[in-house]
């Protein structure tokens, strides 16, 4: 199995099949596979159909996965993954908690216009995972994004930045917004995913207000 670091969710190769280095290639299967994974789901996509759609013979793909289960686990996981390290890298330097939320709703709504294969083939993928430590290792990144924005929530209440309120609560209510937002947004809209990610962070941050 290829690793994480070695493989790309967003970058394209206009090389011919026979020109990829091993690294190159493990992202173009990735890549196509997320897309049928994120049309059909899990089910629906067979390895004769990867491969057809990365251009390369069903016998090829197994030079670099032993199965599809592997290769839905790692698009599941490498999603996730990069999800987590773009909101690492939008609230390193925010200083309040409201900034915090909105780096970090905008870092999802990043993720959702850069790589919306993944982001789908993820967020319907989950509970398709087979092997119960790749399972539990996307669970943990999983709870570890909530509680990331749970605790941004708690700071805001804790220094008088927000009234008290029900932290885990308002943290599933942006979560869902964010969520649901991916289903109807699209590319070629009057606002791109971040605005309309900052827009609900407002509405909401309004009703988080201690004054």
């Amino acid at each position: 199995m290829p690793s994480l670091n070695d493989v790309s969710i967003s970058s394209d190769s206009n090389s011919a099949p026979g020109q990829w280095n091993g690294s190159d290639r493990a992202s173009v299967i990735l890549r196509e596979a997320a897309k049928l994974f994120s049309e059909r789901g899990y089910g629906g996509a067979s390895m004769q159909e990867i491969a057809g759609a990365v251009g390369i013979t069903k016998a090829s793909l197994y030079h670099f996965f032993k199965n599809k289960d592997e290769i839905h686990s790692t698009v599941v996981a490498m999603s996730v993954r990069r999800l987590l390290d773009l909101v690492e890298e939008s609230t390193a330097d925010c200083a309040t908690a409201a900034e915090k939320i909105e780096a970090f709703s905008r870092a999802h709504a990043t993720h959702l216009s850069e790589s919306k294969a993944f982001y789908f083939a993820s967020a319907e993928g989950y509970h398709d995972l087979v092997e119960p430590g790749m399972k539990l290792r996307v669970q943990r990144m999983r709870d570890g994004y909530e509680e990331k924005l749970r605790m941004f929530i708690r700071e805001g209440v804790d220094n008088g930045e927000f009234r008290e309120l029900d932290v885990k609560l308002a943290a599933r209510a942006l979560i869902s917004c964010l969520n649901w937002m991916a289903r109807w947004w699209r590319p070629e809209g009057p606002q791109s995913a971040q605005q309309l990610a900052s827009d609900y962070v407002h509405l909401l941050i309004a009703g988080f207000r201690s004054d």
